[in-house]
């Protein structure tokens, strides 16, 4: 997609218009009940999420530090190391300046009811016009994969 100043100029870019982006948009937020967009280069993040993700508040936007330390706190504690040997921001810098395009890990993280559930968490290397490291992070409960067919018994899988 072409970026624009005004949604006029986007839909005429790009021949879509925006109640349509936003259409695919509320249907990519019910698979993913949270999606981060972040610019590791400036430690910034939005972010939009079900209020049910996570088991506690997170601001919508602001450092992406912040973010990981709040977090971290909803990991459980044998996944924290993994979490942030995966997610800090010092190592997608790293990760993602190598030339790494994605990073997925799955982890059992705290969601409602202050449950534990496994969730896949892909952060995905997104261009930006500055040149700066930025990425996408979609997350996923995995266990509502039971109506997934064949998916189930990769999400089933032990860990």
């Amino acid at each position: 997609m072409k970026s624009a100043r005004s949604f006029k100029e986007f839909e005429a870019l790009n021949g879509i218009s925006m109640e349509e982006v936003l259409t695919v948009f509320e249907a990519v937020s019910e698979a993913f009940p949270m999606i981060v967009a972040a610019n590791l280069t400036k430690n910034t993040y939005t972010m939009i999420k079900d209020d049910g993700f996570l088991a506690n508040d997170m601001p919508s936007s602001g450092k992406y530090d912040d973010l990981i330390d709040v977090g971290v706190e909803n990991i459980h504690p044998n996944y924290q190391r993994a979490f942030l040997d995966n997610f800090s921001r010092e190592r997608l810098l790293q990760m993602l300046g190598q030339g790494r395009k994605e990073v997925c890990v799955k982890l059992y993280q705290k969601g409602r009811g202050d449950r534990y559930q496994w969730v896949s968490t892909h952060v995905i290397r997104v261009r930006d016009k500055d040149g700066d490291v930025c990425h996408v992070c979609i997350n996923k409960f995995l266990d509502e994969c039971s109506s997934c067919g064949e998916q189930q018994r990769v999400c089933r899988a032990p860990y």
